[in-house]
């Protein structure tokens, strides 16, 4: 600790370069390891040394610094205390307002790891409502950062700014991120909808399926997923489609986006989102009105195919239990089902594991 705590004195913002340069990239390698880290969280100097660096005119030196701070803030525990320290002291370390300032300035170079540390803070729910309580002080943060992550191009530096997709999961953990994102003044989801499908990244795609996600678990969204607008629930069927040829009579059913898809559609290849997907549709199956909805829209057309491919294919057992699911709701009829919302009928404990066991034998059946 001793020998730690004597790197403050050289990364102080007047001292030396060089001498800055060196002891931070010492400071850096000690983030990698849980008593490196340890070490640093114990030293208030020290972490206040390195938010006082972020600031640095030297590309290379603020870089590292905001580096440092990533893996400081990579567990739940560290998060709190970067956050709580760098509101306690004085001056305060502004470290949400500094973050999404690099993420809205296109010519920032930093925008990346500022990113990530961003979405280490707000993965750490108990800091989530004050988190958007500083984004909302700011009347264009929320959009900026919106149109940051719909605009591929955004950064002129490079960044490529995927790290917003989870931030902005992060932050509908809680209703009112959830509101916010579904919120007409914002028009965040609908910018964020195209990169459910998006190939080239899995953070960015993850991040949005899992966007999607903490809003089908909340009901009072589901008349706005299943609305007039076909586009949120395109969104979320869309990578669980194949190239596989429907009748005239499915094809018609189906969304618009979703008819007569080309040979080369591919599946999500994630099996963890293509698992997450599922389950945004089980909870939309929790009502009549829902359930009737997918139907008509070639819901349950689509994961025929999808567990076909699943079984032959995909072959995780998670999924393809996750598809049998929906599959066992959508294909009953509302005679069969005989009430209007599942969530309201209460499984005895011995009844449900039961259930469980029964569809592991029925998935590993389907896999032997």
């Amino acid at each position: 600790m001793e020998v730690v705590s004597e790197l403050v004195q050289f990364m102080q913002p007047n001292q030396r370069l060089d001498l800055k340069a060196v002891a931070l990239t010492h400071v850096l390698g000690l983030t990698g390891s849980a008593e490196g880290k340890a070490a640093i969280l114990g030293l208030d100097d020290l972490l206040m040394a390195i938010f006082g660096l972020t600031y640095d005119e030297n590309h290379t030196v603020a870089k590292d610094a905001v580096l440092s701070l990533i893996n400081l803030t990579a567990e739940e525990e560290c998060a709190i205390k970067v956050f709580l320290l760098a509101k306690r002291i004085e001056p305060p370390f502004a470290i949400v307002e500094v973050a999404a300032k690099h993420i809205g300035d296109e010519q920032s170079p930093l925008a990346d790891p500022w990113s990530m540390v961003l979405s280490n803070l707000t993965r750490v729910e108990s800091l989530v409502h004050e988190i958007l309580d500083i984004l909302e002080r700011g009347e264009q943060t929320l959009p900026r950062l919106a149109r940051a992550f719909a605009q591929l191009d955004f950064n002129k530096k490079k960044a490529r700014l995927h790290y917003l997709a989870p931030i902005f999961c992060n932050l509908t953990q809680v209703p009112r991120g959830r509101e916010l994102c579904c919120h007409a003044r914002y028009q965040l989801l609908e910018k964020l909808l195209p990169f459910a499908s998006y190939e080239e990244n899995v953070v960015r795609r993850g991040g949005t399926i899992g966007i999607l996600k903490n809003i089908c678990f909340d009901a009072v969204y589901h008349s706005v997923i299943l609305g007039e607008d076909d586009n949120i629930l395109v969104a979320i069927l869309q990578p669980l489609c194949g190239p596989e040829e429907f009748s005239d009579e499915e094809n018609d059913m189906l969304p618009i986006e979703l008819q007569y898809l080309p040979e080369s559609k591919r599946r999500e290849t994630d099996p963890d989102l293509r698992k997450m997907l599922l389950e945004c549709l089980l909870q939309l199956c929790s009502t009549r009105r829902s359930r009737e909805i997918l139907r008509a829209k070639g819901a349950y057309e689509i994961l025929r195919e999808y567990h076909k491919w699943e079984a032959r294919v995909g072959l995780d057992r998670d999924c393809l239990l996750a598809c049998l699911n929906v599959v066992d709701i959508l294909i009953k009829n509302e005679d069969e089902i005989g009430l209007d919302n599942y969530k309201s009928v209460e499984v005895p404990v011995e009844q449900a594991e039961k259930f469980v066991q029964e569809d592991a034998d029925y998935v590993k059946s389907l896999l032997d």
